[in-house]
Formats: C-alpha cells, structure tokens, sequence
C-alpha cells in the first residue's frame, strides 16, 4: 500500500502536528510517549501518512549536522501496522536526506523492537557502537551529534552510510 497514489506522505507544519498525537499515543509509552510528543513539537521536519482523514503514520526527521540525518521516530498507528506504512516513511526519509546531501542517517530504537531494527536493517542500516558516532571520528563535534540524538539506556543506535565521507578521514560506518 505504501507506493499507491491514495497514500502521499506530506509535511506536517507546526500547526498541524497535534493531528499525530494520536498515533504517538498509539506508538509509545512513558518516557518514550513524553519525548515523542516533545519531539513531534521541535523536530524540523514531521512527515505523515494520512487515511480517511486523520493521521495513521508520522516520521519526526532532523539534519543534525550537513552529513548527518537523524530519525528521531517513526510511529504508525496499530490499525495500519503491516502495510508498508513505516517502510514508505524511512524511504521518504533516506530520499530526503539523500537530497540534503548528507553522508550518513541515525536512528535509535529500543533494543527489544525486533521490528522497528528489522525495518532499519532492510535499508542497509547496521547496529553502531556508541564510541562510532561521530562521522568526523569524534571530538566535540560527535559529542554534539551524540547529544542531539538523546539515545537513552536500552536503545541501540544504527546507522547508514548515504555517501562517501568528503572529510579528511573516513568514518567507519
């Protein structure tokens, strides 16, 4: 269903955002429901799928850095669950970093979401130990990517390789 005219994914401007509450009070809990919420509110980009009128997936993005995306979540609603919701959505996502030309994506998820890690790993994605964050191989400037990733306890971090790294050294991933 993710690829069929009826289902377009589009922006979701800061006025329209309350509309994907729903779906993260449908996703998440605790923590994760708190800071999903806070996110919906500052991520610089929320894309959405809608179906009959209201909000049935949503994807939080953000350009950390000019190399460097991150998905901070990608949520659907569990009366669309398996139907290629997420998979438009992280391929709307990698499109679109891709296009802001940046040379690698992040993403968190918890350690025990089998389908969320499935998801990132059929796009290429692979587990990245904390210590490899930084694209620039470390220093302050990974210190400031690990920081506005806001990876807690029981999550592990992925991570794709978009581009060849122009800098000087190249990042492991």
């Amino acid at each position: 269903m993710s690829g069929e005219p009826n289902r377009p994914i589009t922006d979701l401007l800061p006025d329209q955002r309350e509309r994907a509450v729903p779906v993260i009070l449908d996703s998440f809990v605790g923590i994760y429901r708190w800071h999903a919420k806070r996110t919906l509110r500052m991520a610089t980009e929320v894309r959405a799928i809608e179906h009959d009128g209201r909000v049935v997936a949503v994807s939080m993005l953000e350009l950390l850095v000019p190399e460097a995306g991150y998905v901070y979540y990608l949520a659907v609603a569990r009366d669309q669950r398996r139907e290629g919701l997420g998979s438009a959505l992280l391929d709307d996502a990698l499109h679109r970093f891709r296009s802001a030309g940046a040379e690698v994506v992040y993403a968190a998820a918890e350690e025990d979401n089998v389908a969320s890690i499935g998801l990132f790993r059929s796009r290429g994605f692979r587990l990245v130990e904390r210590k490899e964050v930084g694209f620039r191989e470390g220093g302050l400037g990974a210190w400031g990517l690990r920081s506005r990733m806001r990876i807690v306890h029981g999550e592990v971090l992925l991570g794709l390789r978009l581009a060849p790294h122009r800098g000087p050294r190249q990042s492991s991933l």
